[in-house]
């Protein structure tokens, strides 16, 4: 989050001036997503909300040097395993729909937090849409978007409150033992450990890694109590704050054919 942008536990909603035609919205709401059940239900219920727009639903983001001036909204899912360069993908939908604000829709637990804040407060973003919403406020949402409006959630405050507070008991755990934590973990789960701080579910550590999912389980139980945290979130920024404080780089790289995330995770797949 940046420094010099104060946050408040309500949720951040702004509504922008009227379009100067005054027509409510613009003919059309992009979205650059999966296209599973889950999106495929998301585009039913917006066009159910607002039949006078077009929504348009696709997984690839066309290089073309045509532009669209009639799409006032355009949605991206921007979660690792779909889009690899956040900032990038954000450049090339500014340069394809120039007149649209640009949201992201976001899991509030996912490892990118702070690089949604940043493109935020860039204004590079309009809003951040978590899933997590039910649907009702969802789509309450999108109507702010399209009038020019902004909406940050409350819920990031509260992630990276404990994220802080993790950090905070990393230092405190490091003043009093010296080498610190992350020093007592087995490769293995340095490997659990980074592929869980880019925000992946048990199931997909086990498939990069070749384990059986209660394997790894396992590996998070012991890591989590290795590194004396609560949870899997505050394990994370104990381990992207290793990074950062001691320069700490595993002798390995986990990463392989990128997995796109079960559709059927999402709450917003239970509302739609």
């Amino acid at each position: 989050m940046s420094g010099t942008t104060q946050r408040t536990v309500s949720n951040h909603l702004q509504l922008g001036s009227k379009n100067d035609n005054e027509t409510k919205f613009r003919t059309g709401i992009f979205i650059y997503a999966e296209s599973g059940v889950v999106f495929q239900g998301l585009v039913q219920s917006l066009e159910r909300t607002f039949p006078d727009l077009k929504v348009s639903l696709s997984s690839k983001l066309a290089e073309s040097d045509e532009t669209d001036a009639e799409t006032g909204l355009v949605l991206v899912h921007a979660h690792a395993g779909f889009v690899f360069d956040l900032p990038d993908c954000v450049a090339r939908c500014k340069q394809r729909f120039p007149n649209a604000s640009i949201t992201l829709m976001i899991d509030e637990n996912n490892a990118g937090i702070h690089e949604f804040n940043t493109l935020f407060d860039s204004k590079l973003v309009q809003g951040l849409l978590p899933f997590s919403l039910k649907l009702d406020i969802w789509l309450a949402v999108v109507w702010l978007l399209l009038n020019g409006g902004e909406y940050y959630p409350s819920t990031i405050v509260r992630s990276m409150d404990k994220a802080a507070a993790g950090k905070a008991h990393l230092h405190n755990n490091q003043a009093k033992g010296g080498a610190g934590p992350m020093k007592t973990l087995t490769l293995r789960e340095h490997q659990i450990l980074e592929l869980l701080s880019e925000g992946l579910q048990n199931k997909i550590i086990a498939d990069r890694l070749a384990l059986s999912e209660h394997t790894v389980k396992v590996h998070v139980h012991n890591l989590i109590r290795k590194l004396r945290v609560h949870n899997r979130t505050q394990a994370a920024a104990v381990y992207r704050d290793s990074i950062d404080q001691e320069e700490f780089r595993p002798p390995f790289k986990a990463y392989g054919t990128p997995i796109v995330r079960p559709e059927n995770t999402y709450a917003m797949g239970q509302a739609i």
